[in-house]
């Protein structure tokens, strides 16, 4: 039995036809995830520059000096540390001391566990402030 090199032609072209459609389609997959791995490093380099940003190990020295602030010596906030946390408390703090702590407080990066604030009248105000150390 003889094969027509016709056949054999047509053999070869449709594999190669075949070969040039699985090249496409792992070129495709290629592209795919190369795209896929530059958005995985840009997320992972900005969760870098966020753990950078929000683990500081500087937090203890930098709240000391934020509570020795002239505006804040009327508050009078006690600082005690428990289990890895920073407590900061002020049973009468005037508003305007207020103001002032918890605007340094929330334009820096302190990672705040809680936060309780209760109005005791129209000029002074009670808080509890934890923070992760």
């Amino acid at each position: 039995m003889k094969i027509n090199p016709l056949y054999f032609a047509l053999l070869l072209i449709v594999a190669l036809l075949f070969a040039i459609y699985q090249l496409g389609s792992a070129k495709t997959q290629l592209r795919e995830s190369k795209n896929e791995l530059v958005k995985i490093e840009a997320m992972a380099e900005e969760i870098d520059a966020l753990k950078r940003a929000w683990d500081n190990p500087k937090t203890s020295s930098t709240l000391d000096r934020l509570l020795e602030a002239p505006q804040l010596k009327s508050a009078n906030i006690q600082r005690s540390e428990k289990r890895g946390l920073i407590v900061l408390k002020s049973k009468s703090a005037d508003l305007k001391a207020t103001n002032y702590f918890f605007a340094k407080l929330f334009n820096s990066a302190y990672i705040l566990q809680s936060f309780e604030v209760d109005r005791l009248d129209d000029e002074t105000v009670s808080f509890s402030v934890e923070i992760k150390s």
